[in-house]
Formats: C-alpha cells, sequence, structure tokens
C-alpha cells in the first residue's frame, strides 16, 4: 500500500507540491501563534528574572511586577537590610509612561535602580554614566528611529539616550531605564510634578543574601522585620507574573490557535476530497478488484497522514522564518515557534487534523460503483 501511494504522489508532483504547501501553510500559521503566546509569556518571566537578586521584596499583597502597582515605605530599605542574613538591598522603581513623538504615543514602561535590576544586555551604546541618560529597548528605539546620543523627552522630561537595549519589554510594552539620581528631578521638573503624590518612589527591592543564608529563613525574616512587605524568590514571582500572562492573554490566543485548528481539519478535507474525486476511476479499479471499503479508507487516511508529514517539517520551517520575519519588523514581540510544549502539541495536532480530514470524504468511497470503470 505505501509503495503504492508514493507512486501516486510522485506520479502528480506539481498537485502533490500545492497540496503539501496549503497543509504546511496551516502548520506554520498554528506555530507562529502557538510561538506567539509562548514568547509573551517567556518576556514576562524575563522581566522578573533579568533583574536579579536572591530575593524580591514587593508591597504586601502585591503578587507581580507586571501591570500591578506596587508601593513601599522610603524605610523599607534601612529595616531589609538590618536583617540577619541580608547582605545588601537594592531598590527599584516602576513607572507607567506615555511617550509621544510627532503625535504617536506608546505606552512605556520606566524602571529607576541604583546597583541592581537595569537593562538586561546593551543591543548597542554603552551603560549610563551622566545625569539625565535613559536606556530604551530596541523595540522604541526602532519604532521611532533613534540612536544613542538623541534627545528622548519623556513627560516634557529631556533625557539623552545612553544605549539601547535587547529584549527588555512585555505586556506589548517596551522598557525605559535611568538612574535613582534623575527620580526627583524627573517628578519635580516634568508634567508629572501636578500629580506626584501618585506615583512611587520605591516600588521593590532586589535583595541579595549572604553567603551560605538559607533564602526561605531570610524571607521569613524580612515579613516578619516588614509587616508592610511580601517577599518572593525571582522564580516564584516570575510564575505569577506568568500566570497573569496566562489568565489575561490565554483566551485570545486560544481561541485563534483553535480556529487555525479547524481552518486545518477544512484545508485537510478539501484537499483529500480533491484527491479522491480525481481518482476515482483508480479507487473503483480498486474496489473492482476486490479490495474492500476498509482497505480504502485507510489507503486514504495514510495519503493524508504522509502528506501531513512531509508537510509538518517544511511548515516549521516557514513558521521560522516567520517568526524571524515578525521580530525584525517589530521587535516588541517575541515569536517562539519551536518551544517543545507547543512544537508538539502542533505536531500531534497536524495528525489528527490529518486523520480527520481525510474521514470528510468517506462517503465518497462508500457509494463508489466498480461498474463505473467498465461503463466508461
Amino acid at each position: 500500500m505505501l509503495l503504492y501511494l508514493i507512486r501516486q504522489l510522485r506520479l502528480d508532483m506539481s498537485r502533490t507540491l500545492m497540496r503539501g504547501g496549503a497543509i504546511a501553510a496551516v502548520v506554520a500559521v498554528i506555530l507562529v501563534l502557538e510561538g506567539f503566546y509562548a514568547g509573551q509569556l517567556v518576556q514576562l518571566r524575563n522581566t522578573v528574572l533579568n533583574r536579579g537578586g536572591d530575593l524580591i521584596v514587593l508591597q504586601a499583597g502585591v503578587s507581580n511586577m507586571i501591570a500591578v502597582r506596587s508601593v513601599l515605605p522610603q524605610f523599607s530599605r534601612q529595616e531589609v537590610e538590618a536583617v540577619d542574613g541580608v547582605a545588601s538591598a537594592y531598590p527599584l522603581t516602576t513607572v507607567a509612561l506615555i511617550y509621544e513623538q510627532a503625535g504617536v504615543r506608546t505606552p512605556i514602561s520606566l524602571f529607576v535602580y541604583d546597583t541592581g535590576g537595569g537593562p538586561g544586555s546593551l543591543f548597542t551604546g554603552r551603560p549610563i554614566e551622566q545625569d539625565r541618560e535613559i536606556i530604551i529597548d530596541r523595540s522604541l528605539a526602532e519604532k521611532y528611529q533613534l540612536s544613542p546620543g538623541d534627545v528622548f523627552i519623556l513627560s516634557d522630561f529631556e533625557f539623552h539616550i545612553a544605549g539601547i537595549s535587547e529584549g527588555d519589554a512585555a505586556y506589548f510594552t517596551s522598557f525605559g531605564f535611568v538612574l535613582f539620581d534623575d527620580l526627583l528631578d524627573f517628578y519635580f521638573e516634568s508634567d508629572l510634578a501636578d500629580d506626584i503624590s501618585t506615583f512611587p518612589l520605591l516600588s521593590f527591592l532586589l535583595v541579595n543574601l549572604d553567603v551560605g543564608a538559607d533564602r526561605a529563613t531570610v524571607a521569613q525574616r524580612i515579613e516578619a522585620s516588614v509587616p508592610s512587605a511580601d517577599v518572593y524568590l525571582p522564580a516564584v514571582l516570575a510564575d505569577k507574573d506568568e500566570a497573569l500572562g496566562r489568565v489575561t492573554l490565554g483566551p485570545i490566543f486560544e481561541t485563534m490557535i483553535g480556529l487555525a485548528y479547524i481552518v486545518g481539519i477544512l484545508v485537510t478535507g478539501i484537499i483529500m476530497f480533491a484527491a479522491i474525486n480525481g481518482r476515482l476511476q483508480n479507487l473503483g479499479v480498486l474496489k473492482a478488484l476486490g479490495f474492500s471499503n476498509g482497505y480504502l479508507l485507510r489507503f486514504v487516511m495514510l495519503e493524508a497522514l504522509l502528506l501531513a508529514s512531509l508537510a509538518i517539517p517544511v511548515g516549521i520551517v516557514l513558521a521560522i522564518l516567520l517568526g524571524v520575519f515578525i521580530e525584525s519588523l517589530a521587535p516588541l514581540y517575541l515569536v517562539l515557534p519551536t518551544e517543545t510544549t507547543p512544537l508538539l502539541r502542533t505536531v500531534l495536532a497536524c495528525w489528527g487534523f490529518a486523520i480527520v480530514g481525510s474521514l470528510l470524504p468517506v462517503h465518497m468511497i462508500y457509494r463508489l460503483d466498480p461498474g463505473m470503470v467498465f461503463r466508461s
């Protein structure tokens, strides 16, 4: 059966390539959607993990670094550093702002740091060395054609771009980084001055521990000493930000991915319907020779599975190329089409809708009259 099927596919190579290409396109679309969703979750996790620290202290009752406001009392740093087992605590503040240029507005999360918590890696430029300098993410730089040395006006306050970071974005929002030395000047001299009471001076503390100190024990000591704060391991806080992404973004992406699966079933069904309709005479010959409906059905299913198996690698390569293309146009978005779990799920789903799609035209096989071969 397999050799006969391979010969049938090779007999009309152009048609085989078109059918396989259609299935590969569906696979690529599913993988891009899966990769887009996976990329958003990775960005949320990296927002926490890239800040560093053995422990992260934030406002009591707050369990996320992204999309949730955290405000700590100003004396929290001294209280945390006085806890046994704490080597140092670095302040970190986040401020949600809007950057505007030529009438185009973009949300930006401004991270204000001291020593720890700055940008993950620089794409170009240098670290901040002078007053009123800022590092912005590459997605923001490319959107507005900005380079190191350019003026960056944020809320009527003038910064100068020292460097451009790579991969510092999450929740469809670009990041910017400035030092604490400029925070008060920014608050008082920008157009935020009229409403400065609503903006935090301290959001998080990144805690480094003494060598050999147990993180769970120190976390309990900090919470006991600073009742207004909660303490998390970076990985645990990253898990909570990822969970927030799944709650807010999951229904949207799952709906789109589900629709892509339905399209895959319909595409495969149409392909197999056209294939069977074009080979009714050949199938009629097989039926006249005594091959059962079950055998012909297995033949059609094997053909669909073989086409899907050939299309899957092509679809994966196409999805990788599309992901690179999307990131080159919009660095704000991270597309990871080859993440293990989504990739396996898509491969299994592809084989699944190949089987389901091959069953859609099954009535044509069961109604096929072998006598048509002789009449024709």
